[in-house]
């Protein structure tokens, strides 16, 4: 789930927008790159001291992993955070929507627990609906108190200046320990909420729980009696050849690896600082690297029939059908659900460099999207404030339980200590995704619920490469350009990597694309950015 994306605002809703924004004196210039990336003071990070992972924090990025639920979490609120008047919101969600507060025990239950009547328009996050319901909301002003909104949204600073409460006073520094479970989400994900020199967000947190990596089926693996261990680019390419067969419906890969064959490659994180110039990846010869690779493993019939030109790849790898896949972290849990194979089993190899050093590992984006506030009396907004912080109460506490669970013997049954969803739970809890958690939520952990075998594979993993890893240096910068114009420039380039791999273009139209880029846009970016960092005192 994405939330909302750059799309929101193009063909017509841009305008809207635009149109909606034009009288508020208030909105910073959008030249005025200094002003956009006026740093702030962020708020000071607190662990909150619950249940003890079952595995040590060998790296401050590490997620915490438990194996269990802890038995009898406790509640670590003290009453109700609303004071009883309706708070109305605007949120997506990746499930089916769940049934309306009226028909459903989990939303009443939730309300009560609240302490304030939740009145949530909930849409869909798929295609183009959010996107779409978003931006009539922001034309006619009806996104509520409470509103999801992506951070690659176009002119945000503005958009957050003009319509959103400024949260600053109330969450810089030490201010916002009077909201523990909210001090308890990382700095890095506070810096995707700042913008013109104000907290104008709060983070949906993701972590590196949102990076992509490649997973393999590690049963089929074990069955074939083929080791994958730690491959560098030839070594992937011959376990690739060892396992397909398309007479057995059997090919390597569901989608092309790019994001392993990018730590093969030493690829940056989108943008990199290199001899103090800002370089994009798209720039760089390995790049081009990366795509002949995925070219050659098409040629070769190693990726399934339809991985470049299609989106199935969940159903493949789940089926047996592609061996290895490119997916995140967190999507491991929801493989296992789906799982119909007894000894169905994940494998996360760690792959090496050129010189056989662990590969260089591109970290998501800290946050799923963010949440923003409609401006308010300082009441309100505190009050608005402590309903955030309580639906990022973290995992092991009752709060937590209740919020993704719902209700005992209802939403959910006991398996040891670990809730398993009722066909009510999935239903009215929304799969255990209630759309709340894209209003706040707390950090994902490490959990594979009835799998502690996944854990230490996920865990092994993540202390491997997260020495290597690296964030996008530009996380936390504004660009106008690369808001109005770097999703239009992102899908060219993805059309021409899949015509590249599909045959259909060759690496010299790469070259004439990316020149071409740099004098519609790039080199735009590339300035912007470069302002922001001396801005915020990055280099």
């Amino acid at each position: 789930m994405t939330g909302i994306s750059r799309r929101t605002l193009l063909g017509g809703s841009l305008a809207a927008a635009a149109v909606s924004l034009s009288g508020c004196s208030t909105v910073t210039r959008s030249t005025d790159i200094a002003a956009l990336n006026k740093p702030v003071a962020l708020p000071t990070y607190q662990r909150f001291d619950g249940p003890k992972p079952d595995l040590p924090r060998s790296h401050p990025l590490m997620p915490d992993c438990f194996y269990k639920f802890p038995a009898n979490p406790a509640n670590v609120t003290d009453g109700a955070p609303g004071d009883g008047s309706d708070v109305t919101g605007t949120v997506p969600t990746s499930n089916p929507i769940p049934p309306t507060a009226d028909r459903n025990p989990y939303w009443k239950e939730l309300n009560q627990r609240v302490g304030s009547p939740l009145d949530l328009t909930i849409t869909s996050a798929a295609g183009s609906d959010y996107v779409n319901k978003f931006a009539t909301s922001v034309a006619g002003d009806t996104l509520g108190d409470l509103f999801n909104v992506d951070g690659g949204f176009a002119y945000l600073p503005q958009f957050l200046e003009a319509r959103a409460q400024d949260l600053t006073e109330y969450l810089s520094g030490d201010a916002i320990l009077e909201y523990p479970f909210l001090a308890n989400l990382s700095t890095d994900s506070w810096r995707g909420c700042v913008y013109s020199g104000g907290i104008r967000a709060v983070p949906i947190q993701r972590g590196v729980m949102s990076s992509n990596l490649l997973l393999a089926r590690q049963d089929i693996l074990d069955q074939l009696g083929v080791e994958l261990g730690s491959p560098g680019v030839d070594e992937l390419i011959a376990v690739a050849n060892a396992v397909t067969d398309g007479k057995k419906n059997r090919w390597a890969f569901a989608v092309p690896p790019t994001a392993a064959v990018s730590a093969m490659l030493g690829l940056p994180n989108g943008w990199e600082v290199r001899d103090g110039r800002l370089v994009h990846s798209r720039e760089l010869e390995e790049h081009k690297q990366m795509i002949a690779v995925g070219a050659q493993l098409q040629k070769a019939g190693l990726i399934h029939p339809d991985g470049i030109a299609k989106n199935n790849q969940k159903v493949w790898f789940s089926q047996g059908s592609a061996v290895m896949t490119q997916d995140t972290y967190s999507s491991i849990q929801s493989f296992y659900r789906r799982s119909v194979v007894p000894n169905f089993a994940i494998g996360l190899p760690v792959v090496r460099d050129a010189s056989g050093k662990v590969g260089r590992f591109l970290l998501g984006q800290p946050n799923n999207s963010i949440a923003a506030m409609r401006p308010s009396s300082p009441e309100r907004t505190k009050m608005l404030l402590r309903i955030l912080n309580w639906m990022a109460a973290p995992f092991g506490t009752a709060e937590y339980l209740f919020r993704k669970f719902g209700l005992p013997g209802r939403h959910y049954t006991l398996k040891g200590t670990d809730p398993v969803l009722t066909e009510a739970g999935q239903s009215e809890v929304c799969l255990g995704e209630f759309p709340i958690q894209y209003l706040a939520d707390g950090g994902y952990p490490v959990y594979f619920p009835g799998h502690p075998e996944a854990v230490d594979v996920a865990y092994n993993h993540l202390k491997s490469i997260l020495p290597t890893a690296i964030l996008q240096p530009t996380y936390g910068l504004y660009s106008p350009t690369q808001s109005i114009k770097g999703k239009l420039n992102d899908n060219r380039f993805d059309a021409l990597t899949k015509d590249i791999q599909l045959g259909r273009a060759d690496l010299t139209d790469w070259d004439k694309t990316v020149a071409e880029w740099r004098k519609s846009a790039g080199d735009a970016i590339r300035h912007e950015y470069e302002e922001a960092m001396s801005a915020q005192g990055r280099k």
